[in-house]
């Protein structure tokens, strides 16, 4: 039999390791709850997340659709190119100002609707001078799907940090046909009143000549040869002669030449000579069939009535 202290003894070794089993059993156990506590939280926040995550996906989505939409029906036209130059992107307002469909614009180079060569190499060095953040704007003309031509008013900007377009560009286009004959009216009708005004001025010259009695007639002459250019369209380039009772009066490199327009000078119903003015310069060929105006012309006659009529012309002609 063993003695009482070696069995107290063994008593004392399983009453520690009970406790200490207990001690790790009741570990384990509130070490596992509080895990599962914080998986359920973990849980509970990733589902939170997820529910945010997909909302905040759907506002993207609905905001990104409604962007498609407006950039699809807005009233101005919208094409992005890539970096080779062709068109990735064209909203329906850019398709129906080239009288095309969207589809048939994809893949197509923006230059391959310029109207010539000069308008295509503007578009292309646009293209390919590109500069992040710059807005460069352009009036063109271009030729649509069916080769109607029409002006075309464009705005290359180069955004960045927009990976479709990324070494392409954002071009915006409007047809701005009608303001361009606007203008075109407007300066015709400005240079029309401006034509206008240089002849009163030249008429108001001629008259304040013709009432200078104290000139000699070669001054008188010489002075009369600088007034009449000054109220055609070309003055600078036109010269005058004026002959006048055998005698020639003539401004310095005169010469005949196809454009030309004559004037008798009449005294009475008696010719006594001849005014002569000549286009010595460049000749553009869309004004050789009309080189002269009518208000030109009668101008010119005017103004030959006028040195007919000049106290110094009447007494050349033994009429005072």
């Amino acid at each position: 039999m063993q003695s009482n202290p070696e069995l107290f003894t063994k008593e004392l070794i399983l009453a520690v390791v009970a406790i200490l089993f207990i001690l790790w059993a009741a570990t384990a156990f509130l070490y596992l709850r509080s895990r599962k506590k914080a998986k359920r939280k973990i849980l509970k926040l990733m589902g939170r997340t997820a529910i945010k995550s997909q909302k905040t996906a759907k506002a993207l989505l609905d905001c990104e659709e409604m962007c498609n939409r407006l950039v699809s029906q807005m009233g101005v036209g919208v094409v992005m190119t890539d970096a080779d130059h062709q068109i990735v992107f064209a909203n329906r307002c850019a398709a129906d100002l080239l009288h095309l469909k969207p589809e048939d614009l994809i893949g197509s180079k923006f230059s391959d609707y310029a109207l010539g060569s000069s308008e295509e190499g503007s578009i292309k060095s646009r293209l390919q001078k590109r500069r992040a953040g710059k807005h460069v704007r352009e009036e063109l003309q271009l030729v649509r799907g069916d080769d109607e031509v029409f002006w075309a008013g464009l705005y290359f900007s180069f955004p960045d940090n927009i990976q479709l377009i990324h070494d392409g560009a954002l071009i915006a286009l409007i047809d701005i046909s009608d303001h361009i004959t606007l203008e075109q009216k407007m300066h015709k009708y400005t240079s029309y009143l401006v034509q206008k005004v240089r002849q009163l001025d030249c008429m108001f010259a001629m008259q304040e000549l013709t009432t200078d009695t104290d000139l000699p007639a070669e001054r008188f002459f010489e002075k009369a040869l600088k007034i009449i250019p000054e109220g055609l369209r070309h003055g600078r380039d036109m010269r005058v002669e004026i002959e006048f009772m055998g005698q020639k009066y003539s401004s310095s490199g005169f010469h005949e030449t196809d454009w030309k327009h004559k004037v008798p000078i009449r005294i009475g119903r008696t010719n006594k000579g001849q005014l002569v003015v000549s286009y010595v310069g460049k000749i553009h060929t869309n004004e050789r069939s009309k080189p002269f105006k009518l208000g030109e012309k009668a101008l010119l006659k005017n103004l030959a009535d006028k040195l007919a009529h000049a106290p110094v012309v009447m007494k050349l002609a033994g009429k005072v």
